[in-house]
């Protein structure tokens, strides 16, 4: 695997070694979160990535499954806590076959293959379309024995066939771009907007008042005024005493049973806007 645009023109060693020393650890993390020991891997730095060989024992299932959606999901998470120079994302490439070792390392056509597949144009240019955190590319050898079988629920439709041409390989790969976590359901807001007291000088009626200086009625959604106060929803009864305080908008965070009865009486009393959040 490789990380995107390592030699980027504005990222210069410090930032470099910030991302080599990430990369290692969220390889390890995901590995192990996979359910692929992290201790019987084998692997052999490559400076702007890392060459790993993992025993055959392991099944194919979770290299294409469980790592590469683990992977999304940590670097996703690591890159929201990184300096904008130190966020990296992972072109991946997952072969299987033969492989020699010798006394400086490991060798074959099958160890190029690989290396020839994640340099690929095609999984280049889907990563250069999109912000995903991981772009993906099986051989054609792992697809035919793994992928399109449907093993573990994996989905080949999910993957797009590609010609790889890159020195001296012309084959086939499978493609998929992996992004991280989808994001939760944005919070859904339910205003509740309660009377204003009405004016003693009925010369400086509110806006938006009625006759004798009470409002009208303001539209859910309407702006808030200050102060502000934050409040979880099960800790709505605290309200009154905020009114009290002087704090005109409270923001409800959450769900609780019974709110409704708790902030009928409060709106026949207390000068407030109440909004509610809550997530599903």
């Amino acid at each position: 695997m490789d990380v995107v645009s390592f030699t980027r023109p504005d990222r210069d060693n410090v930032d470099q070694l910030a991302i080599r020393d990430a990369l290692y650890a969220t390889l390890r993390d995901a590995f192990e979160d996979s359910g692929i020991p992290w201790r019987q891997t084998v692997r052999e730095d490559r400076g702007d990535g890392v060459l790993i060989f993992v025993s055959a024992d392991v099944s194919k299932v979770l290299l294409l499954g469980k790592l590469p959606s683990r992977l999304g999901e940590l670097l996703d998470r690591g890159n929201a806590q990184r300096a904008p120079r130190q966020r990296f994302r992972l072109r991946v490439a997952v072969h299987a076959g033969e492989v020699h070792h010798d006394a400086h390392g490991y060798a074959g056509y099958d160890v190029n293959l690989a290396f020839r597949l994640v340099d690929a144009q095609p999984l280049r240019a889907a990563m250069a379309g999109n912000q995903a955190p991981v772009g993906l590319i099986v051989s054609e050898g792992v697809h035919d024995g793994v992928l399109r079988h449907r093993y573990g629920g994996l989905d080949p439709a999910a993957y797009e066939r590609v010609r790889v041409q890159v020195k001296t390989a012309d084959v086939a790969g499978w493609i998929r771009v992996v992004a991280g976590p989808a994001p939760g359901p944005a919070p859904r807001r339910a205003a509740v907007v309660l009377p204003a007291p009405a004016r003693t000088d009925p010369a400086e009626p509110a806006d938006g008042a009625g006759p004798g200086g009470t409002r009208a009625g303001v539209a859910p959604g309407a702006e808030p005024v200050g102060p502000v106060a934050v409040l979880l929803a099960d800790e709505a009864s605290l309200i009154d005493e905020l009114a009290g305080l002087g704090v005109r908008t409270v923001v409800l965070v959450g769900g609780a049973a019974g709110l409704a009865q708790i902030l009928t009486p409060i709106a026949a009393r207390e000068p407030i806007y109440i909004e509610h959040e809550f997530i599903e």
